[in-house]
């Protein structure tokens, strides 16, 4: 999992900001890799959650500890969720606005290490 885990949460991370450009572009951006961007990125987010429980089992002997990093990223792939619905649903305005608010928890997520104190702290 230490090979599979990082690399699929950063994945997940960089593919939300490119989401989020794409929303947010003037320019007319076709919807399908806008869709195709959304999909990719609500999938890694996903897996990158996944994927970090089986490592957190395997490290720590738990699959959820309600560690800072861990919360954030749950909050984060209910953010990147309820953003692509609403995107699959016509609601621009309200998935532009949930997706910069994804942004700000990816941005908060990879300070969390250094800024917060628990079982992902560098600290």
């Amino acid at each position: 999992m230490l090979f599979v885990h990082p690399p699929l949460a950063i994945a997940g991370y960089i593919l939300i900001f490119l989401f989020t450009i794409f929303l947010f572009s003037r320019r007319q951006v076709k919807k399908g890799r806008t869709n195709m961007i959304g999909v990719a990125a609500w999938a890694l987010t996903f897996l990158g959650l996944v994927s970090g429980m089986i490592w957190a089992e395997l490290a720590w002997g738990t699959y959820w500890s309600w560690d800072p990093k861990e919360t954030l990223t749950l909050i984060l792939f209910l953010s990147v969720s309820a953003s692509f619905g609403a995107y699959r649903e016509h609601h621009s305005r309200l998935s532009k606005w949930v997706s910069v608010f994804s942004c700000s928890i990816v941005i908060l997520n990879a300070l969390s290490s250094v800024i917060i104190a628990g079982l992902h702290s560098f600290a």
